[in-house]
């Protein structure tokens, strides 16, 4: 065997095997979203003083890296590296306690699977003199106005429930604003219902709560206690 024969075999054996067996497609995709749901062991990389590993991309965006076992991690754990192991639950609270994520990197030497942080909460920061166009969708997203129309007739507490199409940094979303004093505990509590929502019926846009409502107007409304 010649040098460079060593040296690919050793290139070959370094390469990170698969986790997932799924194609590489939507269909694929929720399948990796299904696995990390019932998941009870995501790794995720600590520093040194046990603070989240966050990274950001060249276009800014914020991201942490995750692993289905410790074997995915490139270059791998040694004793002085520091992770922690959480469920899907684990996780949605890191996205729901840090706005500044914007998506979970989930093996990036294998699978390479960005999970959008919707998939584990509605609530989206803007970032600070971010211009935002708001206005009405072209096409109402008919299924998530049936859903959450149906929710508010189920909940006294809700008095208006308005829903607009905004677009800031080349990126859309639809906006709802919730009129009801438990806003913060309903938010949390559908959240994870208007993700799975999403991706089932292949809702074009992520959906964001907004806890100011710039939305108050008559346009916007979609349902009226």
């Amino acid at each position: 065997m010649g040098i460079f024969d060593l040296f690919k075999k050793k290139k070959q054996e370094n390469k990170v095997r698969n986790f997932f067996d799924f194609p590489r497609n939507e269909e694929g995709f929720q399948q990796i979203v299904e696995w990390l749901k019932l998941s009870t062991e995501i790794i995720l990389d600590v520093d040194h003083e046990g603070q989240l590993s966050v990274k950001i991309m060249p276009d800014g965006k914020v991201f942490l890296s995750a692993f289905t076992e410790v074997g995915q991690r490139v270059p791998v754990y040694t004793k002085n590296d520091k992770f922690i192991v959480l469920d899907f639950a684990g996780v949605s609270k890191l996205f729901e306690d840090n706005a500044e994520l914007d998506f979970l990197w989930l093996n990036p030497n294998s699978d390479s699977a960005q999970i959008n942080r919707s998939v584990f909460t509605p609530r989206h920061a803007i970032k600070k003199n971010t211009e935002i166009q708001i206005g009405l969708p072209a096409e109402p997203p008919v299924v998530l106005i049936d859903f959450l129309v149906n929710y508010a007739k189920e909940n006294p507490t809700i008095n208006h429930m308005y829903l607009g199409l905004a677009r800031y940094n080349d990126e859309f979303s639809y906006l709802v604003f919730l009129d009801s004093e438990q806003t913060e505990r309903i938010v949390p509590e559908i959240g994870p219902e208007i993700s799975a929502l999403c991706i089932d019926e292949k809702i074009v846009y992520p959906v964001d709560f907004v806890y100011d409502n710039f939305l108050a107007d008559e346009q916007y409304l979609i349902y009226k206690k």
